[in-house]
């Protein structure tokens, strides 16, 4: 099996000189820190990327990333494992890790290309994975329509597969899309603050009474429910940025987070 790329060229050059140039213009030089997990945007990389390469420059990266988005396609099944094989990536084919994907399996996660099929959430994530880990697997995991029981039961799922393997769980996730600035950062602040206290049935709630629309709650909210001994980690915000400082249009405006969960 094997999944080529879908928006390289478009989110991201096509190019493996122009990416490395990109990333090393961008990452920052603090020591790389253990962490376990991290929330990282997924626009194309001129308004998003340089979030994403500070906050993953900033971890050390195991071998194994659990790589959780939305499915914005809403093609195949809520909780859609990519099965096998290998994905495109211009720095080199990223293979998914098929023992990880088998033990999801049996606890009853679904086998579903169709959903990553024209998916972008999880690719753009794939060149700056792979500069600073070459040797990356994946676990590429699309998710839609989840209510907060579903997403606490994924999250459970995760937590053992985390604790039985060198692993940990990336989000891809933007997010208030397409109001003005104002509003954006404010909403943005509301999930983030959430995030923030690792509180994940906050995030879900605040999310819908607000109306924030934060296209990966979904795969957030799994994430933090994977996690364990919460009252021993710290939730650390990189960056906030929005597509305002790249377009100068403050009046349809998508916001972008880099946090790290160590």
């Amino acid at each position: 099996m094997y999944r080529d790329t879908v928006v390289s060229g478009l989110f991201y050059p096509s190019d493996k000189n122009k990416i490395i140039s990109f990333i090393e213009s961008n990452k920052g030089s603090e020591t790389a820190q253990e962490a376990k997990m991290i929330i990282v945007p997924h626009a194309g990389y001129v308004f998003s990327g340089a979030t994403v390469v500070k906050t993953i420059s900033r971890i050390k990266l195991p071998k194994n990333i659990i790589l959780l988005g939305p499915n914005h396609t809403g093609a195949g099944g809520r909780i859609a494992v990519y099965p096998g094989g290998k994905w495109s990536c211009p720095l080199g084919d990223v293979p998914v890790n098929e023992n990880m994907v088998e033990k999801l399996m049996d606890k009853g996660f679904e086998s579903d290309r169709l959903a990553h099929v024209k998916e972008h959430s999880l690719e753009v994530q794939l060149p700056i994975l792979k500069y600073f880990r070459d040797d990356l697997n994946i676990v590429p995991i699309a998710f839609k329509g989840l209510g907060f029981e579903d997403c606490r039961n994924a999250g459970k799922v995760l937590k053992d597969l985390v604790s039985e393997t060198d692993s940990m769980i990336v989000v891809s996730s933007d997010f208030n899309h397409f109001e003005d600035l104002e509003t954006t950062n404010e909403k943005d602040f509301d999930a983030i603050n959430r995030i923030l206290d690792l509180d994940s049935k906050g995030l879900y709630d605040t999310v819908l009474s607000k109306n924030i629309s934060m296209c990966g709650i979904i795969p957030t909210v799994v994430a933090l429910e994977s996690l364990d001994n919460k009252e021993n980690l710290k939730a650390s915000l990189v960056e906030h940025t929005t597509s305002a400082e790249t377009s100068g249009d403050a009046s349809q405006v998508v916001g972008y987070a880099g946090i790290i969960i160590s």
